[in-house]
């Protein structure tokens, strides 16, 4: 891989007046105080480090491209109720035009990886999008939680933000259901509850693009049973949270000795992540389910 990734094009404020451009990304990302580890070491700064500076900016140029001007109608939607423009993504389709326009966006998106990177900021977005068209499903669990739920959609809605997720167990006893395991902390479940919020430990994948992502939405698609309950929830953690740690795989760039091997891996390499959560504390009103088989 090159020594030096590619310049993000900076755009004029008045240009992109509104949305967040790749410049901002990564000036975010620098300064985000990450937990990422490689070979038993922190990495501080994603944005220059070998395995990760090329994919930082490859996304940011995603940034830049939904704010360019010519790129916007496409791009992006007008917020109805802030009059603001806000990425395709966290649009909420109310018609098969919009729906149309949705997929549009995300076909510009990965043509600018050559479709290499399926978890750039539209992934989970449109999973939240998708959850805020029907609230009334998280209701179940309170209406706090419904509430909780458009809440933190509209914010990553208006601050476009790019958030991924960790809904997978680790790879250990299957046989077994989480509360069964020989620790109760190996699959990421709740270890203390407070007025304030709950105690997260445990391990969950795989956070792809977690490196740099601004949150992490940490849930399981795994079947739950009584007993489990402890980790029966649906969460958003930001990445700085105290206790959140990132063990990315071994990237791409880190084995090409020079820029002709691994042209394409090593620049949209996405780093999928094992994410460990050691006492994390999530405030209730970043819970959107909790204890709910």
């Amino acid at each position: 891989m090159n020594a030096t990734a590619p310049p993000v094009s900076l755009m004029p404020s008045t240009e992109t007046a509104g949305l967040r451009t790749g410049k901002q990304f990564l000036d975010d990302l620098k300064h985000g105080g990450r937990a990422i580890y490689i070979d038993g070491e922190r990495v501080s700064d994603p944005t220059s480090h070998r395995a990760f500076r090329a994919g930082a900016h490859s996304i940011a140029r995603l940034f830049d491209y939904a704010a360019a001007p010519e790129n916007r109608d496409a791009m992006t939607f007008t917020v109805p109720e802030t009059g603001r423009p806000a990425w395709r993504c966290y649009q909420i389709p109310r018609s098969l035009g919009e729906l149309k326009d949705k997929r549009i966006a995300a076909e510009r998106w990965a043509e600018q990886t050559f479709g290499l990177m399926g978890r750039t900021p539209d992934h989970v977005g449109n999973f939240f999008s998708g959850y805020a068209s029907k609230p009334e499903v998280f209701e179940k669990g309170g209406k706090g939680y419904t509430d909780n739920l458009v809440a933190f959609y509209k914010r990553l809605r208006d601050e476009h933000l790019y958030v991924t997720y960790a809904i997978v167990p680790p790879q250990i006893d299957r046989s077994k259901p989480a509360h069964k395991q020989t620790d109760p902390t190996l699959y990421a479940g709740v270890t203390k509850e407070t007025d304030a919020g709950i105690y997260i430990s445990g391990g969950q994948q795989l956070a792809t693009a977690g490196v740099y992502s601004d949150w992490l939405q940490v849930s399981t698609i795994h079947p739950m049973q009584p007993g489990d309950e402890a980790y029966a929830f649906n969460v958003a953690i930001p990445m700085s949270a105290p206790g959140l740690k990132l063990y990315p795989r071994r990237a791409y760039a880190m084995q090409a000795s020079n820029e002709t091997e691994y042209p394409l891996t090593s620049r949209f390499d996405e780093s999928d992540c094992f994410v460990v959560l050691d006492n994390v504390f999530v405030p209730w009103e970043q819970i959107f389910v909790y204890r709910n088989l």
